[in-house]
């Protein structure tokens, strides 16, 4: 199965990536309903996951849209809104399937983990596949037979139309006729797969089954040499095919859930679990080498320091769940109003940090101001939160994180000496 997410804002794309990724759902994400309307071409999703405020228009045009394209047609439309919805009619007549809020995951999660359930009970296996025979007596009952089984095949009858289809799509499966019309023959098409694969650094290769009449030791050899995964002989055996075809899937479909588990691992590995954002260790690795590069090529560098006044009061009178939903507020925002070469990672407790890349000083200031002016205006729940902000750029006598870490966290003390609810830049 696989999901498309549409949305502007980093930190809920990251969101719901991670939550569709696990319940094994390979999952591509866009910032724009144009970059989505590219990958729809390209590929067949299962689920469209979309925000209910679009970078250039109402979710309800986008939706209206995906309805009219054939291939969206009845393609399940998942709206995810920031706020509670209170007319969910008008987005559920133009063909929104569902309705959620970003502040309850866990139901969305809830959905999805049905949803993925019901798909994989419609077909034992499912799998797009990118078949090769320039025979059609052969290919139309071949094609038939994967249908009925579940698998969506792409025909092709040249190794150079085949080529061209593989560089431009996602297949799970290859299979193809060693013999084919044209200056290109399987084999050729199997050594350009893998040596493609090798040179984009695919991290799992695709499973590519070959076919051919000719069935004497000498010709298997060359082709598993060459890079295929399995062989089945002509005339082709239903029963045989099938099996095969199944075991391919499936292992494929087993390397790309182990490559959802390490890219997930690894997300935990440098995000932090409760704001979605870099944690300290991720900071620490990748400020030191922004830092190396500002170094080398006298490049501005700047970094801000964010410690949410008050904070302590939110945990004493709201309780610990209220002061955890500020946090998370709070990393959202900051998250939405960066550029993403910036870095926005919460430091520890209530304090985070922003490290401005190519950005001078002035420059900064101006961005922080924005800030500190758009956290005071958030009020989650009605509460008003505030926050000190302390602003270094870095000089060449910084001589690492911890040096324009300390200036950065002396101007949140002088922002914080001052009243609170400023910037301070040093």
């Amino acid at each position: 199965m696989k999901a498309l997410v549409v949305d502007p804002s980093n930190l809920a794309r990251m969101v719901i990536k991670m939550t569709l990724e696990s319940h094994g759902i390979f999952t591509d994400s866009v910032s724009c309903e144009k970059e989505a309307l590219s990958l729809i071409k390209q590929n067949n999703y299962q689920l469209i996951c979309v925000a209910r405020t679009l970078e250039t228009r109402d979710c309800r045009s986008f939706c209206s849209e995906l309805r009219g394209n054939l291939s969206t047609k009845s393609t399940p439309i998942v709206m995810l809104s920031a706020t509670d919805e209170q007319e969910p009619e008008s987005f559920m007549a133009l063909g929104i399937t569902e309705i959620f809020s970003k502040k309850d995951i866990s139901a969305f999660s809830d959905y999805v983990d049905s949803l993925s359930k019901a798909t994989r009970n419609n077909f034992l296996y499912v799998g797009r596949i990118l078949y090769v025979e320039d025979s059609m007596s052969i290919a139309q009952p071949t094609i038939s037979v994967l249908n009925e089984h579940g698998y969506e095949v792409s025909h092709i009858t040249t190794g150079e139309e085949a080529i061209k289809l593989y560089d431009e799509q996602d297949f799970d499966l290859v299979m193809t006729d060693i013999i084919l019309a044209g200056k290109i023959n399987g084999t050729a098409v199997v050594r350009h797969i893998r040596d493609r694969e090798k040179k984009h650094n695919i991290p799992f290769p695709i499973s590519i089954l070959a076919m051919s009449s000719f069935d004497d030791i000498s010709r298997k050899l060359a082709l598993f040499q060459a890079g295929v995964n399995d062989y089945v002989p002509k005339p082709i055996m239903t029963e045989e095919l099938l099996a095969r075809v199944d075991n391919l899937i499936l292992n494929q479909h087993l390397f790309k859930q182990l490559e959802v588990q390490r890219q997930r691992l690894e997300e935990l590995a440098m995000t932090d679990q409760l704001t979605g954002l870099y944690n300290r260790h991720y900071l620490l690795d990748s400020a030191s080498k922004k830092i190396s590069a500002a170094k080398r090529h006298d490049i501005d560098l700047c970094m801000v320091v964010i410690d949410i006044d008050f904070f302590k009061s939110f945990n004493d009178e709201h309780g610990h769940a209220m002061g955890d939903m500020v946090l998370t507020e709070v990393a959202a925002l900051l998250s939405d109003n960066v550029r993403n070469n910036d870095i926005v990672a919460r430091f520890g407790g209530e304090e985070f940090i922003i490290l401005y890349d190519h950005c001078p000083l002035t420059q900064a200031i101006e961005k922080t101001e924005v800030l500190r002016k758009t956290l005071e205006q958030l009020k989650p729940k009605g509460l008003t939160v505030t926050a000190s902000f302390g602003l270094a750029q870095f000089n060449q006598q910084d001589k690492d994180f911890n040096d324009l870490f300390a200036r950065a966290d002396e101007a949140v003390y002088q922002a914080k000496d001052n009243g609170r609810n400023c910037v301070v830049s040093v």
